[in-house]
């Protein structure tokens, strides 16, 4: 084993929720010989508010967030006095390269329609989050409360309403190029086929068969499982707690 690849949300930190105290101290006993990546649908701003920036910096060689569609360079592998301040956006692709505006507005069109007719108790706005390589939705949407979310959560698993969403986009957008997956807790991950997660690999030095995966969607249809099949071995978590149980097996 070479590298460890980390989700973030559910794996690292509660969904949305600060990294505990308990999983840093856990993430630097790592020796210095295994690398470690960060792998996430979210985008750098909510990384940074759950993972203080410092500690990205001193542990992990790349985040890669919007499904590993942006790469971030730590160069933890300078010395103190040539290491950037904070880590320096290397690449990033655009949705906006690949489809017409008017294509754009009809996807976008179509996902509101779709947040209207859902019989969720709550719906909170900002159902829509633009992130450049990638589209995130969510019916109960994005700055929804903690008791919303964990109320949706209820409603998601009673009913599937977010994988019967992605089979219904799935068919609607079919020829489109466009991949969805259920992303995090609350929402679905919609960016090009080609951007999963595993696109990580095209940055990341070392072989993925010498790489292990922790992560909390890896099911088909969810957004780790593609990263996760292309890895030597892969850890499918429930809870960061579940993740701390895990590590300690590698001491």
């Amino acid at each position: 084993m070479k590298a460890m690849i980390f989700d973030m949300d559910g794996t690292l930190t509660p969904a949305t929720q600060k990294i505990s105290k308990e999983m840093m101290e856990e993430i630097t006993s790592i020796p210095n010989s295994i690398k470690k990546y960060l792998v996430t649908g979210s985008d750098f701003s909510k990384v940074v508010n759950q993972i203080p920036e410092s500690f990205i910096l001193d542990n992990f060689s790349k985040v890669f967030t919007c499904n590993g569609t942006r790469v971030y360079n730590t160069s933890l592998d300078l010395d103190d006095e040539t290491r950037p301040l904070e880590p320096e956006l290397i690449h990033k692709i655009e949705l906006v390269d690949h489809y017409s505006q008017a294509d754009i507005n009809h996807l976008v069109s179509r996902l509101l329609a779709i947040a209207s007719e859902s019989h969720t108790k709550y719906k909170t706005g900002t159902f829509i989050e633009w992130r450049g390589s990638q589209i995130n939705f969510s019916v109960v949407g994005r700055n929804c409360s903690l008791e919303q979310r964990e109320d949706y959560v209820k409603w998601d698993n009673k009913s599937n309403e977010r994988r019967k969403i992605v089979q219904r986009l799935q068919e609607e957008f079919s020829g489109w190029g466009l991949g969805f997956n259920l992303g995090g807790q609350i929402s679905i991950d919609i960016t090009r086929q080609e951007w999963d997660k595993s696109y990580a690999f095209k940055f990341i030095k070392e072989d993925p068969k010498d790489c292990i995966f922790f992560g909390d969607k890896i099911v088909e249809g969810g957004n780790d499982f593609e990263i996760a099949m292309k890895c030597g071995k892969y850890h499918d978590v429930e809870t960061p707690e579940d993740t701390l149980i895990t590590l300690s097996q590698y001491k």
